[in-house]
């Protein structure tokens, strides 16, 4: 909610503290890569005092740091205040993947499946609860309220949250255990794979708009189905991968996704076979970090289940800061927005692909 929130406030933010295109663009920036460094650290803080306490601590960061943006006055503060919400978010998610893995440890798919759907949900009530906030008031009340919600949401967690005991690690796990090399190419893996999305994301209207010369209207239909396509694409692919295993499903999806976005991108032309073409590739990219967090958990020690979700929520993160700001410097170079979007899409869904291929999946999951 609190990412949607500030992409719909954002022109009205700006206008309020006089923000150019880069600050502006510069505050998502600062979330991101507060987040990509908030995992790194929570993973494998969740394996040695809990996932709750580091979740409860995420949320009511991201909370703290939303609401007191809303009170901000200057670029500077505002910045601050995201920053904060970035490591809150960071801490949020792989306590929670982690959380869910002990919960449901033989239907790991499943469980991230719902952490997908929930952040889904999350984005489409995030527009829908600020745009009928601005239209009866000013940006600072939608960062409020939303900010309101993060802490009514932490203390339902720290009040409701009873069934799973703290977790202490007696010693600190051998490096080995923690970061080996499966988990270094799945971290890899969802860089590149991560990158297809929010390039996609940020530019695919665009090229919707003026390389296909769809209407706005069009272009809204056509990007509110593949919006739904992550949700869709998790609940499916997750139950899959607990059938057949995560390598499989991920291997047998990523190369076809490669295909669906060259022919939605390249050959495809009137809204109905480009929401079509996009749905699909978007189901079929849906592995990206659905998979990727309980394959890489599945590859470490039991005790190090955090830490693995965080190594990968990390790079997914990262990736967040990166691809968008590479698809327009592709575009900018090439002058090609059909070209631009050929490459950031299929290109890293190939070597996505490539690099799932090569990892070793454990034994205990492949027969299952």
């Amino acid at each position: 909610m609190s990412v949607a929130t500030l992409g719909l406030a954002l022109p009205e933010l700006r206008e309020a503290l006089a923000l150019s295109e880069i600050q502006a663009g510069s505050l998502f920036s600062f979330i991101f890569i507060c987040a990509s460094t908030g995992s790194a650290v929570a993973g494998r803080l969740s394996d040695r005092i809990g996932r709750k306490r580091v979740m409860v601590a995420g949320v009511t960061m991201l909370a703290c740091g939303f609401s007191l943006a809303g009170l901000a006055a200057s670029y500077a503060a505002l910045a601050v205040c995201l920053a904060l919400s970035g490591v809150g978010y960071g801490f949020t998610t792989p306590s929670l993947y982690a959380l869910m893995s002990d919960l449901l440890p033989e239907r790991r798919g499943f469980g991230a499946s719902l952490v997908s759907v929930a952040y889904g949900l999350g984005v489409s009530a995030g527009a829908l609860v600020t745009s009928r906030i601005l239209t009866r008031a000013h940006w600072p009340t939608a960062f409020l309220a939303v900010g309101a919600l993060g802490f009514v949401i932490a203390a339902v967690e720290g009040f409701t949250i009873t069934n799973v005991r703290p977790r202490r690690l007696e010693k600190r796990l051998p490096y080995r255990a923690v970061f080996n090399r499966a988990v270094a190419l799945l971290a890899l893996a969802e860089f590149f794979g991560g990158s297809v999305f929010f390039s996609s994301a940020s530019w695919t209207a665009s090229v919707l708009r003026a390389a296909k010369g769809l209407s706005i209207g069009e272009t809204g239909i056509v990007m509110g189905l593949w919006g739904l396509t992550p949700m869709v694409g998790a609940l499916v692919l997750g139950p899959l991968s607990d059938r057949f295993g995560r390598k499989a499903v991920i291997v047998a999806t990523a190369f076809p996704a490669a295909v669906a976005a060259y022919i939605s991108y390249e050959w495809l032309a009137t809204p109905a076979a480009l929401a079509m073409g996009l749905v699909l590739f978007g189901i079929l990219k849906a592995s990206v970090p659905t998979l990727i967090v309980p394959f890489a958990q599945e590859s470490v020690a039991p005790e190090a289940a955090g830490a693995a979700a965080g190594a990968i929520m990390s790079m997914h993160y990262f990736s967040a800061v990166v691809a968008p700001l590479a698809a327009g410097a592709l575009i900018a170079g090439t002058g090609n927005m059909i070209l631009s979007m050929v490459l950031t899409a299929c290109v890293p869904l190939l070597i996505y692909g490539s690099l799932i291929a090569a990892v070793k999946e454990s034994p205990t999951r492949s027969a299952r």
